[in-house]
């Protein structure tokens, strides 16, 4: 039987229940120091004191839908002669009674205590049959679907546990006996055991499964049947993309958190929250981001140390500091949500970051977050259907207890029901309880979970949740309607969803039947407005601005208005850049008429989906697009209208640069274009790196850049460059191109293949790339300032197959206007007649050179009707 404590009396289980103590625990010295200081909760036990129980005839199911079972944790045995684990009592210790244990008291609380063992009488106590009453688990607890809001603070709580819509998994037990009256409730004989996820009559698992016990447990709830929610989100989105390009407070497309500025905006709770993630009403506990990798399983686990130093863990203690509050996001994959959320990703409120510590997972070190819903006074939406509404009167007093380790000095709360840990990562008893390293399967403390802020009504979020529509007309900005914030999205007023803007002119909501559509003022912009403030159009032959390094090779040729640059990349490939003045630009039907024309007809261009994405939901391209002439498949599916129906500036476009392919190739295997793809750009938008390289196309790709200016960017794709697939596969038989990471070492490895064995020649291939050292990315071969009325030409069969390319504008508007020859026996018949086009008589472009007069000197070289100039072939880098 247990002891009494100097200051009040705390029964033994045993005593508890009325049943006989037959697993006494005997004296252990070591034990009594390590125990020497302990907070005692009055009239209140630690979950860990109560016995495993579980009804013999059926099977409790926990908060999470999985089936009670046991999960036992077996501590390593290791032995600590000092108490520096325990801590010092402190003036927030919520004035409790700090007393030495007798040696009979000192097992009490242990995780492998002995009378975890104990058999139940068949005759309730008391206590049990109030504790039943209290937690709604008991014949007597009326209606098992609520929850009653005072419940006892220290009922064990799991991770995802503490849900509205479902009875408790633990059983607690009341020091004080209840009124007589109530001792008489039949208690049926049980069993009570953790709750993890083990089926009834399974093995029990051993203490090192425990981690993967307590994941189970954790990735259950998202199979689970879960009731709806009891309101609606103000803003929700069906795709990562439309989320990201709609909300000012989250941008994060591939990380959880979007953090910036030293701050912490939003936060996405998605699948993968980590271990003991815990989700209420208005209580989120998460992890941070960073340091994971998949297991066997699939399922992320730590796999690195994090830092208190790291930006993510620093911009949340500065939220903390600051009291800036963070939007947090739900998904619909995350287990531990308390309801069925509608939609993939719902935006759930503001919080305010209260607690940031550093815990252990997998054995290695992670930042954990406590987020309390600043709102307390309303319902929350997530919350489930016929859950209560929040108490009219907060009582801001549960206070977790918070202790001093006297081994560091730091103090630290109590986050789990197990017991107090220091949480300094730096300390020697970090992470430690009774001197042994904490287990896996830890519960929350329900002071920690129950504990709630007053804030101040002064504090008022940085952003509204659902973001105003966007101003209709900014009056004298004339670039308003395709700068950077007229192509992030729209959160429809009608319906709350997320909507990237997918058509040049408008938005429009993709719900069902809401048919929202939204415009902004699009103004005809000047090709000088969207110039940058200093630059001027050339009214000579423009200045030279590319840049090129080895292997390229560099020629300069000039025609009365022209400059041109043409590049050899391979022998046969060769790129050529027409290089524009104002003189070409402006004549009647030239580039600046066709820049004021596009943006003054709907051609049709709008954002289509790439065929692959890593994103959830759409993923729209990053410019907008349409297609004229022959079908063009490309990294989407666009859908292609005839060069009948193309407006003027496109047929314009397709005489320019049939002319500008013909100058590039003179040698009559000029294949005549029949398609051409027109992109449009606002502010900031680009593409990436890319190929031309379908098989449906021929070898000569040209395009026009109207409007401000971009810089084009050629590399060698990465599979040459390093000479490795991205599986790591070393092709000894493929071509070793100039300019690639370690070209002699290279070609003088592939020279002994065939010529010794496959296992020297790997060792040789082991101490070549040893020897090369780290491969990183490509570099930029050639780099093309194109201005507005310029042209570049590509010719030759290997240059999309080794060589790919990227165009990133600077200014406001852009236009891309790019033609290619498909080959028509690749292409459905049924489609051919979209690339008809006969030109007639005097619409073709002749170069705007039709009066130039060409003179030849001994210094150059005269080449058809423009002379040609030598240049270094070393170039400038």
């Amino acid at each position: 039987m247990g002891s009494p404590i100097v200051a009040m009396y705390e029964p033994t289980i045993a005593e508890l229940l009325s049943i006989p103590d037959t697993n006494a625990v005997a004296f252990n010295p070591a034990n009594a120091v390590r125990r020497s200081m302990r907070t005692v909760k009055p009239r209140v036990l630690q979950s860990d004191m109560v016995p495993d129980i579980v009804p013999e005839e059926h099977s409790i199911a926990n908060s999470e839908g999985a089936v009670a079972t046991e999960a036992r944790t077996t501590p390593t045995k290791r032995q600590r002669s000092l108490p520096s684990h325990h801590a010092k009592p402190t003036a927030a210790d919520n004035n409790e009674v700090i007393e030495p244990l007798t040696p009979a008291d000192s097992e009490i609380g242990s995780l492998e205590s002995p009378l975890k063992k104990a058999k139940l009488a068949d005759s309730p106590s008391p206590a049990t049959v109030q504790a039943e009453a209290v937690l709604g688990v008991g014949e007597d607890a009326g209606n098992k679907g609520e929850r009653d809001d005072h419940f006892i603070p220290n009922e064990p709580v799991t991770p995802g546990s503490l849900k509205t819509s479902q009875p408790p998994t633990g059983i607690i037990f009341l020091a004080t006996p209840p009124p007589s009256d109530e001792s008489q409730t039949p208690f049926p004989k049980k069993r009570i055991l953790p709750a993890t996820n083990r089926p009834k009559g399974a093995p029990r698992k051993s203490a090192k499964s425990t981690k993967a016990a307590a994941h189970d447990a954790a990735s259950s709830v998202g199979t689970i049947s879960r009731l709806p929610s009891h309101g609606k989100p103000l803003v929700w989105a069906e795709g990562r993309q439309a989320l990201c390009e709609t909300l000012s407070y989250y941008r994060a497309y591939q990380s959880g958190a979007y953090t910036h500025d030293n701050l912490s905006y939003g936060f996405l709770l998605d699948k993968d929250c980590g271990e003991r993630a815990f989700m209420d009403e208005e209580i989120v506990i998460t992890r941070a981001g960073g340091g994971c990798k998949k297991n066997e399983g699939g399922d992320m686990e730590q796999a690195e140390d994090q830092s208190s130093s790291s930006t993510t863990v620093k911009n949340f203690l500065n939220n903390q500091n600051y009291g800036v509050p963070v939007a947090l996001i739900v998904g619909k994959q995350n287990a531990h949500c308390p309801s069925d959320i509608p939609h993939a990703y719902c935006v759930m409120d503001w919080f305010q970051v209260t607690d940031v510590w550093p815990e252990k997972s997998n054995g290695k070190k992670c930042f954990k977050f406590r987020f309390e819903k600043l709102d307390l006074a309303n319902k929350s939406w997530w919350a489930a259907e016929g859950t209560p509404d929040p108490p009219a009167v907060r009582d801001y007093s549960i206070k977790t207890v918070r202790k001093t380790c006297i081994a560091c000095e730091k103090q630290s709360p109590q986050i789990f029901q197990q017991g107090w840990l220091c949480l300094n990562e730096d300390c020697s008893e970090f992470w430690m309880i009774d001197g042994l390293e904490a287990p896996a399967n830890l519960t929350y403390d329900n002071y920690f979970l129950r504990e709630r802020t007053e804030w101040p009504k002064q504090i008022k979020p940085p952003y509204d949740l659902k973001p105003a529509l966007l101003e209709t007309d900014m009056g004298n900005d004339a670039g308003y309607a395709v700068s950077r914030v007229c192509w992030k999205g729209i959160a429809c007023p009608n319906c709350g969803r997320c909507n990237s803007r997918e058509y040049w002119n408008e938005w429009k909501c993709q719900t069902e039947n809401c048919g929202f559509t939204y415009k902004v003022k699009q103004s005809v912009l000047s090709p000088r407005a969207v110039l940058g403030a200093h630059d001027v159009e050339f009214n000579g032959h423009a200045l030279p601005q590319d840049t090129f390094t080895w292997p390229v090779t560099e020629k300069t040729a000039f025609m009365d208005n022209w400059r041109l640059h043409t590049f050899d990349i391979l022998p046969g490939n060769v790129i050529t850049h027409f290089l524009a003045n104002s003189t070409i630009n402006k004549r009647a039907g030239g580039p600046h008429d066709m820049f004021l024309a596009l943006q003054d007809v709907d051609i049709g261009l709008q954002r289509f989906a790439l065929k692959i994405s890593g994103l959830k939901g759409p993923t729209l391209t990053n410019h907008f697009a349409v297609n004229f002439g022959m079908p063009y498949k490309y990294v989407v599916d666009v859908d292609s209208k005839p060069f009948a129906e193309a407006p003027k500036p496109i047929i314009g476009a397709l005489h320019r640069l049939t002319w500008a392919g013909q100058k590039t190739v003179s040698d009559g295997t000029f294949q005549p274009f029949n398609e051409l793809l027109t992109l449009g750009y606002f502010e900031q938008q680009k593409i990436g790196f890319h190929d031309d390289g379908e098989s449906t196309l021929g070898p000569t790709i040209a395009t026009l850049s109207l409007g401000g200016q971009a810089k084009m960017m050629i590399r060698m794709k990465a599979s040459y460059y390093s000479g490795k697939t991205k599986a790591g596969r070393y092709d000894p038989t493929a071509p070793v191109l100039p300019g690639c990471k370690g070209y002699k070492e290279r070609i003088k490895l592939n020279s002994l293949y065939g010529k010794i064995s496959n296992q020297a020649f790997e060792k040789e291939k082991i101490a070549t790339y040893k020897k090369i050292g780290r491969i990183g990315n490509p570099p930029i071969l050639l780099t093309m300032q194109l201005n507005h009325g310029d042209m570049v030409v590509m010719h030759g069969a290997d240059m999309q197959k080794y060589y790919e390319h990227s165009v990133i504008p600077s200014d406001k508007l852009r236009f891309a206007l790019t033609c290619r020859y498909v080959r028509p026996e690749l292409v459905d018949a049924s489609q051919h007649w979209k690339g008809d086009h006969v030109t007639e008589p005097g619409t073709a472009y002749d170069g705007d050179e039709a009066s130039a007069h060409v003179t030849t000197t001994p210094a150059v070289e005269a080449v058809d009707d423009y002379v040609m100039v030598d240049m270094p072939v070393s170039g400038a880098s």
